[in-house]
């Protein structure tokens, strides 16, 4: 006698599964008082310019639009742009030291920086190639760094290079991470702000479509006076 074993449905999972594999990531934020040590998964970085109207915010994303966004800077003067990316944040001590040099462990994090930051890591870049470069592969000169955060607000600190980029100590690590940067770097957009349409970016300006007459109270109402007659 035989007996029926029951094979769950693939798309059944439990709480702690680990095949299961999340689409949101985490953004890297130095912590004050601890040296991160990161590696730079991005041959490239993504560049978008955003709008953050002080004090509640949020900010968004600089519109298409050319007449809306020459009245965006009309009110709140020139986007700033910013660079998206995405790093391997390693597990480590307080220190910046790996936790274990025979395994790389860590997470997969978005990474938003500032016109300053992007000119500090230039300028590290020329000396000690930060940016993976996918031309050559996993046989380019690399170099992870560390971060020691001094102000957690402003992410203030200092980068200092290390001596190797661990990530690329062995071919397998370097292919599974280049996996999951592919699946983060869809995420980078969200991090220049939320995608507003155009009339809701004039309502938070206060002001009238372009070319619209009346308030932006009347923006959906519909006239057909014209086509239906009396």
């Amino acid at each position: 006698m035989t007996t029926d074993t029951q094979t769950p449905p693939s798309d059944q999972v439990t709480l702690g599964d680990k095949s299961v594999e999340l689409s949101t990531f985490d953004r890297y934020k130095g912590t004050k008082g601890r040296t991160d040590r990161i590696a730079l998964l991005s041959s490239t970085l993504t560049k978008g310019l955003r709008y953050y109207i002080k004090p509640s915010g949020p900010s968004f994303r600089a519109p298409t639009n050319p007449e809306v966004l020459a009245l965006c800077k009309k009110n709140l003067g020139e986007p700033e742009q910013r660079f998206g990316l995405i790093v391997f944040h390693y597990l480590t001590d307080e220190g910046g030291n790996l936790i274990d040099l025979e395994k790389c462990q860590g997470k997969v994090k978005i990474w938003s920086i500032s016109e300053s930051r992007y000119e500090e890591l230039s300028n590290l870049h020329r000396q000690w190639p930060l940016l993976a470069n996918d031309a050559v592969g996993f046989a380019a000169p690399q170099f992870d760094m560390t971060f020691a955060c001094k102000d957690e607000q402003y992410q203030r600190g200092a980068f200092t290079p290390t001596p190797t980029a661990h990530w690329k100590q062995k071919q397998k690590w370097y292919d599974v991470l280049l996996e999951k940067r592919a699946k983060a770097a869809t995420r980078i957009p969200a991090t220049f702000g939320r995608t507003l349409s155009d009339l809701e970016i004039m309502e938070k300006l206060g002001v009238s479509m372009p070319n619209q007459t009346g308030s932006t109270d009347n923006a959906n109402d519909i006239d057909l006076s014209d086509v239906m007659g009396d």
